[in-house]
């Protein structure tokens, strides 16, 4: 793996004095050297020979604050709504599925891109919003006039970044928010080899202080719109792509929530969620092992508790815990290439308090299969969930399906196929029960060994 040969290269050791060790830091993530970030460098180098972890590439970088906009509960008396400032969604048009896979990493079925880097801007809320697009995009067909779409998904943060007034630039806000800005002011997605992310870049700084909008490069007849629109539950002459799946910040996921976004992952799509990235915590954050289980308690004394927004792209088991796989946006040098685990149903950094999603274009709402195949892929490895057996688990929790792919062929016609369904009992599946219990601080999971069958992948840029 990519951040593991880095990690010896550099070959950092805990008995290294705090200026040797920056020193070769500087030269292994390519960093210009500064008396400033070397005393934030040698903070959490500190940290790191006291709790272990990871030399990760941001330990020399402060993250920026208040990235994420804190929204009002809309009163119920209201009859018009800025959905710039209050919540807005539309209500759930999935049903739950009646059986779900035992694991789901949407890495693995190519439904997810890498972690990106937002850099020294408080753009997270952008960073998920191109994570969710960009899965619709995967999920999506597209007819001859549109397969440009089904070569190019990675889309530009930048474009939206850009295009989206009402925040300052870099400034906070939240996926509400920027879908609504985006649904009813901008004409399409754009692709990052377009518009490259650079936030400092000073003609984008200098467009948006004069509310100047980047005009699209595509052709207009792929302009793009990734998502269905639903009415606003709290105002029904607006429109949304959000679906609101879990909006009261106050309390936790139910067994219930875990089940409806689980339901959503194992039909391929991503969860746009929001944790807690505090002072706090950030030592610990900017050096943890991405193959360990992350339960860090949830400080519900900070304000805003939940201050960044994450993508979530899985879930299963790992080192025996039930877990969420998080993006996040950091780089793909932080964490597990730009990834995390946190045990379900603990609130950890709470990252269970707030969920999302929108729905593919063209995706059949009618549909009550899980996404073929998604939850059949080899895992086990360093970042990895744990193995399993591709079972899908049914909602009575008692049962597993084994889905058999079977391809018949058909003589002077070709195959068709089908997927067999058998049932059996198996012991209880454990599902999280409703719980507010706060996990314990900065709980370490003892890690497993790296392997050498790792698939690398392509570094985004470091911060600096």
């Amino acid at each position: 793996m990519l951040i593991i040969s880095l990690a010896l290269t550099c070959s950092i050791n805990k008995t290294e004095t705090c200026s040797d060790a920056y020193n070769k830091f500087v030269v292994c993530f390519n960093k210009s050297k500064s008396e400033e970030r070397k005393l934030v460098f040698c903070r959490r180098f500190q940290y790191y020979v006291k709790h272990g972890g990871l030399i990760q590439s941001m330990m020399d970088s402060e993250i920026p604050s208040g990235q994420r906009k804190q929204l009002k509960v809309i009163p119920k008396a209201s009859t018009e709504v800025d959905c710039q400032e209050y919540y807005c969604y539309a209500s759930n048009v999935l049903k739950d599925l009646t059986h779900i896979y035992e694991s789901v990493d949407l890495r693995k079925a190519g439904l997810s891109n890498p972690a990106q880097d937002q850099g020294n801007c408080s753009s997270c809320w952008v960073f998920t919003m191109t994570s969710l697009m960009e899965n619709s995009i995967k999920l999506q067909q597209f007819d001859s006039s549109q397969q440009f779409w089904a070569m190019s998904r990675d889309l530009s943060e930048q474009f939206i970044l850009s295009n989206t007034f009402g925040p300052e630039y870099c400034g906070e806000s939240d996926l509400m928010v920027g879908f609504d800005y985006f649904n009813k002011n901008i004409e399409t997605v754009e692709i990052s080899a377009n518009f490259v992310y650079n936030p400092s870049y000073k003609f984008y700084k200098d467009s948006f202080a004069k509310n100047i909008s980047l005009k699209p490069k595509i052709d207009k007849s792929l302009y793009l719109k990734p998502f269905k629109t639903f009415s606003v539950i709290q105002d029904k002459t607006q429109t949304t792509p959000v679906i609101g799946i879990h909006t009261d910040e106050e309390e936790i996921f139910t067994s219930s929530t875990i089940w409806t976004i689980k339901s959503y992952l194992s039909r391929g799509i991503v969860i746009g969620g929001a944790m807690q990235m505090s002072n706090k915590n950030m030592d610990h954050i900017l050096t943890l092992d991405g193959s360990v289980v992350q339960n860090i308690a949830c400080d519900i004394s900070q304000n805003p508790i939940k201050n960044h927004q994450i993508t979530i792209i899985g879930y299963g088991r790992k080192n025996g815990q039930d877990v969420w796989i998080i993006k996040n946006s950091y780089g793909q040098y932080w964490g597990g290439s730009g990834h995390l685990f946190v045990p379900i149903g603990k609130n950890s950094l709470c990252s269970e308090m707030y969920a999302i999603a929108i729905i593919p274009l063209t995706y059949d709402l009618s549909s009550t299969d899980p996404f073929f195949n998604i939850g059949s892929h080899t895992r086990g490895n360093y970042y990895d969930l744990d193995r399993d057996d591709c079972d899908l688990i049914d909602s009575d929790n008692d049962t597993w399906i084994l889905a058999i792919e079977i391809m018949v062929p058909i003589f002077g016609v070709g195959t068709i196929g089908g997927v067999f369904v058998i049932k059996h009992k198996k012991k209880q599946y454990k599902n999280v029960n409703d719980t507010k219990n706060q996990p314990e601080e900065l709980e370490n999971e003892p890690k497993n060994e790296p392997e050498n069958d790792q698939n690398d992948e392509t570094v985004s840029s470091v911060l600096e």
